[in-house]
């Protein structure tokens, strides 16, 4: 592994580690001297916690369900401080803050590229933080008036071009964007966080591996902690991704980059079998940032595997009314149905179907979690189809999973097996994905990889799906 090599970087030289900020398998960098630094307006004094939460828009949003995505805060070359360098007023605390603050700023100097640039990425994660898309054609417009205000070296934009791309699962577009931004400037941490975020969504994981290492040389901070500790994970080597999340904590300055770091130990620990611990996590982050949904939605989680159910389901009802996110209700739903409150289930079924469907009209390709959720509730022949788009534009881990479950449903089971052999070919430790390859070979006739599969699903997390974690039991006990 290898640690950061260029000292020529944006961030506060106190903030610089004497620990050892290596990351996965070695990431190499590159001998050649990089070019000269565009000259840009300085960038100071927001805190990290709010671009914590702004740059969230530069990774994917974790499916806790279904282990399907990371989101991380793409890195610390601070944006929003650009746009109110020449304000007096105080810097926002909040995202809601942020973007009025924005929106002043503009009504007054209509031509500010960064400003535009950077409503384009709050935008963004606006739109994640209400499960409202429509901010996502917002951004769209910001960026134009960005690049309208500057079309020569307005790699920000480009940054948030990328951005936009990834929160739509435009993968292939995202990774355009950032490689261009990265041609104007070559020094942008942020850009090459966007950029690893898109290569492991197209499973360029070396490519990913390597523009990681280039944020990480640059900006050796919380969120390109974060990123590595994600990139471990997706190798299995789950103690070294908790232990770079928690040098993320240790680092971080803020309540919120905190509150970010826990909720990413709790989803660790979650799915690793540890829900005592997770919940541990997720209330410390809801101390420091009551708002934050994906503390409340991990929250539930660990709740309901540690059998306080009523609690679990106060928490996702409150969890859906503030952030109706898909995967966020077909979790409320699939915790229903397993305890018999069908109705009610369906209920949330419908809401995910409806919140689906607005997303898909704002432009956000099917991935993962809604092909997975489509498969288990009755729909067989849309997943393989949603499948095998989303293996075309986007063939990650969790969608070659979701692509292996889609058509053992199908009844395809030696196909899946492929599927799911893809997989699981970096060494992930996701329950569900083994899960997914006992059943698959069970219906091969493979009854001794198939107690081996479901045997190591339970091992890892026997509380990974309150549907699927019964059915692993009751298999289980058939075939010993």
């Amino acid at each position: 592994m290898m640690r950061p090599t260029n000292p020529d970087h944006d961030h506060d030289p106190d903030h610089d580690h004497d620990h050892d900020t290596d990351t996965v398998d070695h990431m190499a960098t590159s001998d050649a001297p990089p070019p000269a630094r565009p000259r840009r307006r300085v960038l100071v004094g927001l805190g990290l916690g709010l671009i914590l939460v702004i740059a969230s828009a530069f990774g994917v949003s974790r499916s806790r369900s279904n282990g399907d995505e990371v989101t991380t805060a793409a890195d610390a070359e601070v944006i929003a401080p650009d746009a109110l360098a020449s304000t007096i007023v105080p810097p926002a605390a909040t995202l809601d803050g942020l973007i009025e603050q924005l929106q002043t700023r503009l009504d007054v100097v209509p031509e500010d590229d960064v400003a535009w640039a950077t409503l384009a990425l709050a935008y963004v994660q606006q739109a994640r933080a209400t499960a409202d898309p429509s901010y996502y054609d917002r951004s769209n417009g910001a960026l134009d008036r960005s690049f309208q205000a500057n079309s020569d070296d307005n790699y920000l934009a480009y940054a948030g071009r990328s951005a936009l791309a990834s929160a739509r699962h435009e993968f292939v577009d995202a990774k355009t964007f950032a490689e261009q931004g990265l041609a104007i400037n070559a020094f942008s941490s942020i850009l090459y966080g966007a950029l690893s975020d898109a290569e492991v969504q197209l499973g360029n994981y070396d490519a990913a591996i390597h523009a990681a290492q280039q944020m990480l040389d640059l900006s050796p901070d919380p969120t390109s902690f974060a990123r590595a500790s994600y990139l471990w994970e997706l190798r299995g080597r789950v103690d070294t991704a908790t232990e770079l999340m928690e040098q993320a904590l240790v680092d971080s300055a803020t309540p919120g980059d905190k509150a970010f770091a826990l909720s990413h130990l709790g989803e660790l620990e979650f799915n690793a079998g540890n829900p005592a611990a997770a919940l541990d996590h997720y209330n410390e982050a809801r101390q420091l940032s009551p708002d934050d949904a994906p503390a409340l939605a991990g929250k539930a989680r660990a709740e309901a595997a540690l059998g306080q159910v009523e609690t679990a389901l106060d928490h996702y009802r409150e969890l859906v009314e503030v952030a109706p996110e898909p995967s966020y209700l077909a979790e409320y739903g699939e915790l229903l149905e397993s305890l018999g409150r069908i109705a009610e289930a369906e209920e949330q079924y419908a809401l995910f179907e409806t919140v689906q469907t607005l997303f898909e009209a704002n432009g956000v390709q099917p991935d993962a979690a809604p092909t997975l959720f489509t498969a288990n509730h009755g729909e067989p022949e849309q997943a393989l189809l949603d499948a095998e788009a989303g293996i075309a534009s986007r063939p990650f881990l969790a969608m070659y999973d979701a692509y292996a479950w889609a058509l053992h449903v199908n009844g395809r089971h030696a196909k899946a097996l492929v599927a799911i052999n893809e997989a699981n070919r970096l060494g992930y430790r996701s329950a569900l994905f083994s899960y997914h390859s006992g059943m698959i070979k069970l219906a091969l006739g493979d009854t001794d990889g198939a107690r081996d599969d479901l045997t190591l699903a339970l091992a890892i997390n026997p509380h990974f799906n309150p549907l699927a974690a019964p059915i692993a039991v009751e298999t289980l006990a058939e075939l010993t």
